[in-house]
């Protein structure tokens, strides 16, 4: 069995590789809302990585494995490619404008070594839901920096 990690703060270059749960609270005061405003993804040796780019300040996160994907809100299963799922919750941010427009790509099928795809499963009230699609489960790494501000989860591949 894995323990919740929970990360203070910056996390540091040398945080190790877990399968289990990894949550950093929100130290923010809103308004404004942070603003997701671009996901990238790509492969590197030994792993894959999906950037999530903020504009403001840095939410709080939670991201762990879950059996199966479900739109928030709704409850529905959601079909993501992938054999493995891991959950990225961000907390207080939205991924759309006050106009209801879309700032983030809504999904995507990357089909990297082990990222096989993304889909925004959730964006409302100051919480935005990411379920990636894995082929397994493998350990993670999360990272945040700064100017500009992101955040960004590793997987092995």
């Amino acid at each position: 069995a894995t323990a919740t990690r929970t990360v203070p703060g910056q996390t540091t270059p040398g945080q190790v590789w877990t399968t289990g749960p990894v949550v950093r609270k929100s130290r923010i005061s809103v308004p404004p809302v942070p603003l997701l405003v671009g996901i990238r993804t790509a492969s590197q040796p030994g792993y894959d990585r999906i950037v999530f780019d903020f504009q403001g300040q840095l939410p709080g996160y939670d991201i762990r494995y879950v059996s199966r994907v479900v739109e928030d809100g709704s409850g529905e299963t959601v079909q993501v490619p992938g054999r493995r799922f891991l959950l990225i919750r961000f907390e207080p941010t939205n991924a759309h404008d006050e106009a209801g427009h879309a700032t983030a790509p809504r999904s995507a099928t990357v089909n990297l070594p082990m990222l096989r795809a993304y889909r925004m499963v959730g964006d409302f009230e100051a919480v935005v839901s990411v379920a990636l699609g894995l082929d397994d489960t493998v350990g993670f790494r999360v990272r945040e920096l700064g100017s500009p501000n992101r955040i960004y989860v590793d997987i092995a591949a």
